[in-house]
């Protein structure tokens, strides 16, 4: 409970410092800190945009969507993405930035977001095609009761992201957080594949890149 208390702290306080690797801006030690970690967050990217498709009847959760850099450009593709975060001012910079694009298209995309706990709030009878979780794992001391409650969501494919145990920018990050007292906790390809058995899970590929891994779950 402590050290949920300290990601959320984390998150709370530090939304924008977070947002800024995509942005590559913020302070100078943040800039460099974030260019270790952009080439594995860009293949992650790319990666979850691809394996989500572009069907435009499909549903989307987006949990720990943070400023919303994934459910823009699935709801561009014509999704119906809500994202949800627990972090407060992570949905604000989300609703900012999807302000900003409508501006800039001149086009509505259905787009929601809300500001929830998915593990205490989250109502489970709401179902989505696909729900994702894209850094979120990094932060959780219990995966397992996060995944269920995923799978029980999910209509057709869950999508995670896993950090790699073994990296060179693994000891970077965990200092990093450390020195900001968020809890971080990394994971082997072995450690996914016995969530997924845990979780009763059998469909699926984990795919590898530069900073960890992506597992894709179909669920038909």
């Amino acid at each position: 409970m402590e050290q949920e208390k300290e990601v959320k702290t984390y998150f709370e306080v530090k939304a924008k410092e977070f947002d800024d690797i995509y942005e590559d801006s913020g302070s100078l030690i943040t800039r460099i800190a974030n260019r270790l970690f952009r080439k594995g967050m860009k293949q992650r990217f790319n990666i979850t945009l691809n394996l989500c498709n572009s069907d435009k009847n499909k549903s989307v959760l987006d949990i720990g969507c943070g400023a919303g850099r994934f459910t823009i450009p699935l709801a561009e593709r014509g999704m119906r993405v809500l994202g949800t975060d627990y972090s407060k001012d992570m949905i604000i910079l989300a609703k900012e930035l999807l302000r900003k694009h409508i501006i800039k298209t001149g086009k509505k995309i259905n787009l929601e977001y809300e500001c929830s706990d998915f593990i205490k709030e989250f109502d489970q009878k709401r179902k989505f095609d696909i729900v994702l979780a894209i850094g979120v794992f990094d932060y959780l001391n219990d995966p397992l009761t996060f995944l269920k409650k995923m799978n029980d969501v999910a209509k057709k494919r869950l999508i995670i992201s896993f950090p790699k145990k073994f990296t060179i920018q693994m000891p970077i990050r965990k200092i990093w957080l450390m020195t900001r007292n968020c809890p971080v906790y990394f994971y082997r390809k072995k450690d996914i594949k016995e969530l997924c058995f845990n979780a009763h899970i059998n469909k699926y590929k984990i795919i590898n890149h530069a900073a960890g891994y992506i597992l894709g779950a179909d669920l038909n």
